[in-house]
């Protein structure tokens, strides 16, 4: 068991590991090869495909997991075909309704950014394909896993082969989403001809069903997108100065590496989450300090990380060229120490909100508090970045994640003195 175990996190790894140091690679590259102003449009119209992305997946790399390991148990993997299809035609049909706001959008936007975004339309359409979350139910990550790594790694050839600074911005896009398509096909394929899954038909209504399942998960995942993913937007409605933006662009890519190098653990321990939780139906301070007792070894594993960062910034930032030549090396650093302050609190976020209250019977609740800090996040972030610039975005971005815990905190603390409340 410790042997599959250790293979599934490892495969884990290799996926989110290929999706996190893709971009670190890519995007400093890029504002080398463009400079500030023109990466800028790149970035921005990159940031817009990452929420329409988080519209797309929905909230089945939740609630897909749970449904397809329901399904197999009862009848094999050829039994989860029904869930795999309604799964897949209800991304698709978000992902065609995104694509036509994309379009209309298109009137009112100027041409090489209009480009740019729909080209970055085939990301989400990738990810539909490759469906991660059914190699994770039937806990068979390693084919998903090589077919993210080859299409990351042909993608990465790609771009430093074919990038030249005089070519438009739409070709980068055009590149990463050619590639990350081709890896999702193959994914497909994969399910079909080697695992026997079938295609089947799927009402509209039942297509309506499972949208509607999912709405408080999706609400959710949303809002955690304005305080996660909308600084690079707003600051861009804000005008700030390019240089500045750019370089809040290049450090948030790092501070999503960081979250997708735990992020298999977060994976693993969730399903591990669930045994603890046993017969427990609402949150309390005792399930809380089990639950911790998984966290800590994902904060630890993440400080490791942290570390080893440093000290290779640290001896070899002047070596890399393109990083070396960077104008806003020291405002990255210190945007980076801030921000992943975050990281850490959003560690905890997740195996206590995501993996605690949603399967305590506080969906509702958790689903409020993320809203909720979404809504605060986002003005706290038009109101300091107005007056401190990306200073400002990056508080809000810490702030967002320290919010939303002390929400998930005040909600298993209300069991104390016998106290009871409804979710």
């Amino acid at each position: 068991m410790l042997r599959k175990d250790l293979k599934n996190i490892a495969s884990l790894a290799c996926i989110q590991g290929s999706n996190a140091v893709l971009p670190i690679f890519i995007f400093p590259y890029m504002l080398h090869l463009f400079g500030a102003e023109k990466y800028a449009s790149l970035a921005v119209s990159e940031a817009i495909s990452l929420i329409i992305l988080t519209v797309v997946l929905y909230s089945f790399e939740v609630n897909g997991i749970s449904r397809v390991v329901n399904a197999c148990s009862s009848g094999g993997v050829v039994a989860a075909s029904d869930i795999y299809c309604e799964v897949f035609f209800s991304r698709m049909i978000i992902w065609s309704v995104c694509l036509l706001v994309v379009l209309v959008a298109g009137i009112f936007l100027q041409v090489q950014f209009f480009l740019a975004l729909l080209a970055w339309m085939l990301v989400p359409l990738a990810y539909i394909f490759q469906s991660t979350y059914f190699y994770q139910a039937i806990e068979s990550n390693m084919p998903v896993a090589v077919f993210t790594l080859l299409s990351r790694l042909v993608c990465l050839i790609g771009v430093f082969l074919l990038s030249k600074p005089e070519m438009p911005i739409y070709m980068l896009p055009l590149i990463v989403g050619g590639c990350y398509l081709i890896g999702g096909i193959a994914s497909a394929i994969y399910l079909k001809i080697i695992l026997g899954l079938e295609y089947r038909a799927v009402t509209f209504g039942r297509l309506l069903q499972c949208l509607l399942d999912g709405k408080e998960i999706f609400f959710g995942n949303a809002s955690v997108v304005l305080f996660r993913d909308s600084n690079l937007l707003i600051l861009n409605l804000l005008s700030i100065n390019p240089i500045a933006l750019s370089a809040y662009s290049v450090v948030e890519k790092f501070i999503k590496a960081f979250q997708a190098l735990i992020r298999p653990l977060n994976q693993f321990f969730y399903t591990r989450s669930i045994k603890v939780l046993g017969e427990k139906k609402t949150p309390d301070m005792v399930v809380f300090f089990k639950i911790m007792r998984l966290t800590w070894v994902q904060l630890l594993a993440l400080l490791l990380a942290l570390v080893t960062f440093l000290l290779v910034w640290w001896f070899f930032e002047d070596d890399i060229s393109f990083i070396a030549s960077y104008p806003e090396k020291q405002l990255m650093a210190h945007m980076f120490l801030v921000m992943v302050v975050g990281v850490f609190f959003g560690v905890a976020n997740f195996m206590l909100g995501t993996a605690g209250l949603n399967n305590l019977g506080a969906r509702r609740y958790f689903a409020s508090s993320l809203i909720l800090t979404g809504c605060v996040t986002v003005t706290a972030c038009v109101v300091l970045a107005n007056y401190y610039e990306v200073y400002g975005a990056v508080v809000s971005f810490v702030m967002g994640e320290i919010i939303l815990f002390c929400l998930i905190l005040k909600k298993y603390l209300q069991s104390w003195g016998g106290r009871s409340v409804k979710s």
